[in-house]
Parts: structure tokens; C-alpha cells; sequence
């Protein structure tokens, strides 16, 4: 009789399953080894008129415009990003493949990290950009077949209202409206990077629809 094989893990999805391992290891490293000395650095500063005005001077500064991304004002919305991350990235990266959606990911994180430095007064940190990016992606996978998903507009929209309510919380008058701006850089970002790389695959041919 033929013993049966055990069930193995595989590293499906490499480049949704390395990006959350990868904020993982950041999140703790900085909570319990180095006590938030690294999550002072992943930050996107804002512009000349910011508290703390980007250092084009700074390589910590230049290291935030990228890796913001891995960070995050509280565990509960770190956690909450990553498990979205992970139910829109592995669609995704199985549409588009996983080189496309590093690519998608990176032009939505550089998009938003630089419209933050030119016009933003308000830092940026956290992985937004990359949920409005997976959110616009699917709708516009599923236009393509003529119809509009109301599950990844609800997504969009309930993300949006959340950022937009997280970050005014307290606020009032023109603080207030920074931040709302420094949401809709987000958004922006996500959305640029979502769409060229998609107008992109749909040239060549390489969109895989399901």
C-alpha cells in the first residue's frame, strides 16, 4: 500500500506572500528589538511647507520615499493593510503575473511617495497606495468583461471613507484638509500605477482574465 504523501507548503504568489512577510519582519524588529528606531525612518516627508520638510540632503530621507510603504501609525492597520494585501495581491499576481504586480506596486509607492514630497504638508507612511492600487486593478480586470463588481467598489470606497476618517480624527480647519490631501496622494498613486500598468498588459496581449 502506497503510504500517502503529506500536504507541503509552497511559496505561492512569491511577490503578495515576500511583501508581507517582509512588513512582518520590519514590524517586529522595530517593536521589540529596536523600540521604533526604524519606523522613524519609514516615512515620506512632505514639502518645503511641511513641519518637517523632505531632506534632499538626507540618504534616511531618500530611504523613506521608497520604504514607507513598511510603515504604519498603529499595529491594528498595519495588520488590517497586510490582510487585504493578501486577498487582492494573490488575484492579482495570478492575472497579471508576479513581475507586472512588483511593477504595478513600486510605480504606485514611487507615484505617491513623490507627489507627497512636491505638494504634500503632511508625511506619508503605510501601504494604502498599494490596497487603491489592488482595489482599482480588479474593478478594471473586470470591466474588461463588461461588468462593474460591486464588492471591489465597496473596497475602494470603504477604504477611502476609513483613511479619510482615520487621518481627520481630531482635526479641524486647514489640518484637517492636509490630511485629507495626503489621502488622496495615496489614492492618486494607487491609481496611476494600477492603470499604466494594466493599459500596458492590454496592449501587449498579457492580460490573463479568469
Amino acid at each position: 500500500m502506497a503510504k500517502k504523501s503529506s500536504p507541503k507548503i509552497t511559496f505561492d504568489f512569491p511577490v503578495t506572500v515576500t511583501f508581507v512577510i517582509a512588513a512582518v519582519v520590519v514590524f517586529l524588529i522595530d517593536s521589540f528589538l529596536l523600540k521604533g528606531k526604524i519606523s522613524s525612518v519609514l516615512i515620506c516627508h512632505g514639502s518645503k511647507q511641511a513641519a518637517v520638510p523632505f531632506n534632499f540632503k538626507s540618504a534616511a530621507d531618500f530611504t523613506g520615499l521608497i520604504f514607507y510603504v513598511f510603515g504604519n501609525a498603529s499595529w491594528e492597520m498595519f495588520f488590517a493593510n497586510l490582510i487585504v494585501i493578501l486577498l487582492l495581491g494573490q488575484i492579482l499576481e495570478e492575472r497579471y503575473g508576479s513581475l507586472m504586480l512588483g511593477l504595478m506596486m513600486f510605480i504606485s509607492v514611487l507615484i505617491s511617495g513623490v507627489l507627497t514630497v512636491c505638494v504634500s504638508t503632511v508625511p506619508l507612511s503605510g501601504a494604502g497606495c498599494v490596497i487603491f492600487m489592488m482595489a482599482v486593478l480588479v474593478s478594471l480586470t473586470e470591466l474588461t468583461k463588461k461588468r462593474i463588481p460591486l464588492s471591489c467598489l465597496l473596497v475602494f470606497v470603504l477604504f477611502l471613507a476609513f483613511e479619510i476618517y482615520r487621518n481627520t480624527k481630531g482635526a479641524a480647519g486647514s489640518n484637517a484638509m492636509q490630511k485629507v490631501c495626503g489621502v488622496l496622494i495615496e489614492m492618486v498613486g494607487g491609481i496611476c500605477g494600477g492603470i499604466s500598468v494594466f493599459l500596458y498588459c492590454q496592449r501587449k496581449g498579457q492580460l490573463r482574465l479568469l
